[in-house]
Formats: structure tokens, sequence, C-alpha cells
């Protein structure tokens, strides 16, 4: 087997199942019960032949931790029950990657509740790592649904879900807004209102927020035009695209390949910035390697009045990888905070 670098191994990771792997599953209910939203999914077990793939069995481990909780009241069929929840933590650790975790949760009275939160649970860690992540971006179509709420027919996967379209650089433009109420059939209005079931994903938070930098460069704010002024023209908005594309892989170096292939794929869902064709994501990509390049700055700034073991104490305690290998904006900020809680006395377990 071939080793990977970890660049290349992320990359691998992101890459869609195969079609034939792709499940389909009810999310939400009209109350007529004849039309549902459908998502995509995998089963727990292609994940772990991914993962088996690409680094072999040995190159990889998972944990889990069971909570329960009692006594819990829920309405289940129209009547009251006294039940319980299992709540599942899942470590899962890549060789040279380092660890992510995941949480998943199930009634207790349902069947193979136990299963069902492990399972969950596995999946959210692995897409920590991107294995999978691309699910969370799909925007759930309604469909004609059985009396078993099951699809009467299985939805088309979209084409920037099929591997070979995903290497060739397609992605996702971002999943849109998901309507509360279903269509109707044959295009007429429909007074059916939609039952919605928690949808899952892992959220991300402002990166310029968490490198210590509050306020937005010049240009880089998503808000939309100030009162008075006029939407931009179509010419403008292409111009300022490709002005953008230019800003933004020039940081390409200063933050090297790794952070950057790491924020063109969680905000632009592409790995180059021409790809990408909304000119306000364009603005946010931009806006976060600007942070990170604010983030990198601050480490240096610090590294010389730390000594080295206290650098590796710190690292193995985030379980990081060298600081010439970290490939993620969590990661970074982590470090940086660490590093500094070090040289300002606040990070006491670092020594």
């Amino acid at each position: 087997m071939k080793k990977l670098s970890n660049e290349e191994l992320l990359a691998e990771l992101e890459v869609p199942f195969p079609v034939d792997q792709v499940l389909w599953r009810v999310t939400n209910t009209a109350n007529n019960r004849t039309r549902g939203q459908v998502v995509p999914y995998a089963d727990p077990r292609a994940y772990t032949d991914r993962l088996n793939a690409l680094v072999g069995p040995q190159g990889w481990t998972r944990s889990y931790e069971t909570v329960t909780m009692n006594n819990i009241t829920r309405t289940k069929r129209n009547a009251e029950i006294v039940t319980g929840k299992i709540l599942v933590t899942c470590k899962v650790t890549i060789d040279g990657l380092g660890t992510h975790s995941g949480t998943g949760e199930e009634w207790a009275d349902e069947d193979n509740a136990m299963t069902s939160a492990e399972a969950q649970a596995f999946k959210r860690a692995c897409s920590c790592f991107g294995l999978g992540r691309y699910f969370y971006d799909f925007d759930a179509p309604w469909v004609d649904i059985d009396d078993k709420s099951r699809p009467k027919k299985t939805p088309t996967v979209r084409a920037w879900m099929v591997p070979e379209n995903w290497r060739k650089g397609q992605r996702s433009s971002g999943k849109a807004a998901v309507s509360s109420q279903p269509p109707a059939q044959g295009g007429g209005a429909s007074n059916s209102t939609a039952t919605s079931s928690h949808r899952n994903g892992n959220g991300h938070g402002a990166a310029s927020t968490a490198t210590g930098n509050g306020g937005r460069q010049n240009g880089s704010s998503n808000g939309g035009p100030k009162n008075g002024a006029k939407p931009e023209s179509a010419t403008a908005q292409s111009q300022s695209g490709s002005e953008l594309d230019k800003r933004i892989a020039a940081l390409q170096e200063t933050v090297g390949s790794k952070l950057y292939g790491w924020v063109m794929r969680e905000y632009g869902h592409a790995n180059q910035p021409h790809l990408v064709r909304d000119v306000q994501q364009k603005k946010k990509i931009l806006d976060v390697l600007e942070s990170v390049t604010r983030g990198l700055r601050r480490m240096e700034a610090v590294l010389d009045r730390v000594p080295e073991r206290q650098v590796s104490a710190l690292l193995a305690k985030l379980q990081a990888p060298p600081l010439n290998e970290i490939a993620d904006m969590p990661t970074l900020v982590q470090v940086v905070q660490g590093l500094e809680g070090i040289v300002n006395g606040s990070h006491p377990g670092a020594a």
C-alpha cells in the first residue's frame, strides 16, 4: 500500500462515496404523509472500508464512550411514555492526522438504539476529517413516499457527488435554505404543513474571531449594499470576483498549501478560487485566509519565548501535529492560544 502524505490523505478522505453506496432516508414528512424530504447517507461500513483502503486497518482506531439518561418523558404515537436516552461519543484517530470526536444520541425505546447512536457518533467524527462531510452540503428535495415513509423513487445523485466529477474540481455551491413546506404535486397550491425532524451537522465558528481579530478587512464584509447604494452590475461583480481570485491565490504561499486547501474546501467547497462562483463566498474565503495569516504571525511571535519541550508537551496535550503540518483552522487556534497561554503564565498544563 502506497503511503500518502497528509495532504493527499485529506484530499482522498473528502472524495464522495461511490454512487452505489449512497442511501436515502426521509427526514421531514408532510401531514398527509404522501411527500417527504430525503437526505443521502452511507452505511458505517462504507466509512470503515474507506479508512481501511487509505491507511490500512492498523492506521486508524476508534473508541466509544456511552452515557444513559433515564426517566425522560416523551410523546410517541400520540401517547406520553417514560423512557431514556443513549448518548455516545466516538473518538476516531488517524495516524498523522490526529483525533476528532463526534456525538450521537437515540431514544432508548427505539429499535437498535445503541447501534444507531454509535453509527451517528462515528460518522460525525469521520466528517471532521472530511470523510462524508459532503453529505451536509446537500439540499434535500421533496419526493413522493409510500405508506412506510420510504421514497417511491430513488432520488438522482447530484453530478458533483460523483467521485470522478469531484476529482475534476466540482463542488457544491453550498446548501440552500431548506423549505419548511413541501411543494404541491402538479404545481398547485398546498395547504400541507411540514413536520420537521432534527438534522445534524457540524458547525464552524467564525475564524476571524478565533484568531483574536474581531475587525473585518475592507472589502471582506458579507453584508449587503449600504442604504441608498445600487447593487453591483454583472460586469462589476465579475471584475470583483476576478480580483478576489488573485488575492486569494496570492495567500497560498503565505499560509501554506495545507491550511490554504482546508480553507478552500471548508468555505468554498472547491480547490481553486475561480471555481467559487459567489462573490460573497469569495470574500469570506479571503477573510478567513487573512485570519489564518494573523494566527500564523501570532504563533511566530511567541515561539522564540517558549522552550521546545513545552511546545512538544502542548502539541501532545492537544493531540496536534508538528507546527509545520497544522492543516486546519481549529487546530491552529488551539495551538496559538496554548502558546500564548504559556507565555502569559495561564497554561500551566503544558509545562
